[in-house]
């Protein structure tokens, strides 16, 4: 099923749409120890932002996926152009097309909250090698949520499951993750400073209009949703 959210970053080509941004990202990334031998996923990758970093940064090996072919354009578009040499696949996060113990470093920018979550990180735990990581950033209820903020998430984002911290948790344990850390960061949603788009052309006038729903939304509810930011290992 389509979702207009996803379609509106995908067609103004946003890089860094997710919490926190791509400055986050890079503050985060600079504390991994990550290899040129490793294998690294970037799932829902977007326009490729951080996959083109994670490639030019630690020269490690670099699967994209995404499941919007106008996302996974855009990011073939950005490879080229750096001559970066990063696998790129559409595909779906929650029936990922890879081999069971394939990545010691799986990243989620905003990607499993927009999926199925229990099915999405069980994915993620099978294609993840045994000791690997995973890093994922994602929205997080602050307090117990209205129905009618629970209904805007869900017409607004086609998000129907809004955890929060204890419950992210509880996932990750039941999908095999050990040694959940929160990475210190701002807890709260902004709205997104963009720095890194391509823009495509003729854009539906609607998705002006969401993307201007959108910023209402946060500045409205940004005491009650903000986001988390995770780091895990597999068992």
């Amino acid at each position: 099923m389509r979702n207009t959210y996803l379609d509106l970053v995908a067609s103004f080509g946003i890089g860094g749409a997710h919490p926190g941004g791509f400055s986050l990202t890079k503050s985060i990334l600079k504390d991994e120890n990550i290899q040129p031998n490793d294998t690294v996923l970037d799932i829902g990758c977007g326009t490729g932002q951080t996959a083109a970093f994670l490639a030019q940064r630690f020269q490690c090996q670099v699967t994209a996926v995404d499941n919007h072919p106008t996302m996974i354009r855009k990011a073939r578009e950005r490879f080229e152009s750096n001559d970066l040499s990063i696998t790129v696949l559409e595909g779906d996060a929650q029936n990922i097309k890879l081999m069971d113990n394939s990545f010691d470093l799986i990243i989620a920018e905003s990607v499993i909250s927009f999926t199925t979550i229990s099915k999405t990180l069980n994915e993620l735990s099978r294609v993840l090698k045994s000791g690997g990581r995973l890093i994922l950033i994602e929205m997080a209820a602050e307090q117990s949520l209205s129905e009618e903020v629970r209904n805007k998430v869900s017409s607004l984002y086609g998000i129907h499951e809004i955890l929060n911290e204890h419950e992210w948790k509880s996932k990750l344990q039941q999908a095999g993750f050990t040694q959940i850390e929160i990475i210190e960061t701002p807890s709260g949603l902004i709205q997104t400073d963009i720095h890194d788009s391509n823009q495509s052309e003729n854009i539906n006038a609607d998705l002006y209009d969401l993307w201007d729903e959108h910023d209402r939304f946060i500045t409205q509810n940004h005491d009650v949703i903000g986001f988390r930011a995770f780091r895990c290992q597999l068992i």
